[in-house]
């Protein structure tokens, strides 16, 4: 009897072994296909036939709301370079309008394939993130009441002043760093910052100054302050894609600089500008 009983436990423990070494076998398999999808993410994209591009449309001409045939839509600058990104890949574009300071985010955890939003590449952000190589340079400018014009007419004339910025920007770091005694506003969207301004919460805003200038031309009571360039530290702005996803990241820049050579970079902020006014 007790021979039974040791038999039978020991048929138990050596099913049990296989059993577990089954598990452990298709565990192993499991987190390497899973790595494999995660370093082959362009296949991936073209696999499903789809780009998910992230921005945030409140940045004309880069991205912005508007209304097309009684419908409204994202368009602008930015736009224009992921749908040529994603006829290039053969792929359909799907966008994804969220807060600037949530689109790094939305690439580490996989629900954006790529981030187009007038970012600059800074190292913090180089941090979280792939960079492409830069696609538009430019400056920042001081957007004011037109009635407070007078009141700034220089770069230290900010200081001690009521500054509007959006949350997550070069703007915001550079007011805070760079003003003396600031009271930096951070807000979400620029159209906030505007509104704030246009009511007199806030002395004045700084904005990259192809976005201050679309701001003041839209809205009769604001207007750009002119002598006033500050440069934002920065090289330009980039395309951002997950860290680490270099095969993406290097077919990303074969695609702009293509659609340079072509002078459609050019094409296309002259043509977001216009329509953003």
């Amino acid at each position: 009897m007790k021979k039974k009983i040791s038999l039978f436990i020991a048929v138990i423990l050596i099913l049990s072994s296989l059993v577990a070494g089954c598990g452990t076998k298709e565990e192993v398999n499991s987190e390497k296909n899973g790595s494999e999808v995660e370093d082959n993410s362009l296949e991936k994209i073209k696999k499903k036939g789809k780009l998910v591009l992230g921005t945030s449309a409140d940045y004309p001409p880069f991205e912005f709301h508007t209304m097309v045939d009684g419908k409204d839509e994202i368009v602008g600058f930015d736009i224009e370079i992921a749908k040529y990104i994603a006829d290039e890949l053969g792929v359909e574009l799907e966008i994804k309008d969220m807060e600037f300071d949530k689109l790094l985010g939305g690439l580490s955890t996989g629900m954006l394939d790529i981030v187009v939003a007038g970012m600059n590449p800074d190292p913090e952000r180089e941090k979280e993130a792939n960079f492409t190589d830069i696609y538009y340079e430019a400056n920042l400018s001081v957007l004011v009441n037109k009635e407070d014009a007078s009141q700034i007419n220089k770069l230290e004339d900010l200081n001690g002043k009521s500054i509007g910025v959006q949350i997550g920007t070069t703007q915001e770091k550079f007011a805070k760093t760079e003003i003396k005694d600031a009271d930096v506003k951070s807000l979400s969207t620029n159209p906030d910052i505007a509104m704030n301004l246009k009511t007199k919460k806030i002395d004045c805003a700084i904005m990259e100054a192809p976005v201050a200038e679309s701001f003041a031309s839209s809205n009769d009571n604001l207007m750009v302050v002119e002598g006033v360039n500050i440069d934002s530290g920065s090289d330009g702005v980039a395309i951002a894609v997950k860290k680490g996803n270099d095969e993406l990241t290097v077919k990303l820049n074969e695609i702009l600089a293509e659609a340079k050579d072509k002078g459609l970079m050019d094409k296309w902020f002259i043509e977001a500008d216009k329509q953003s006014n």
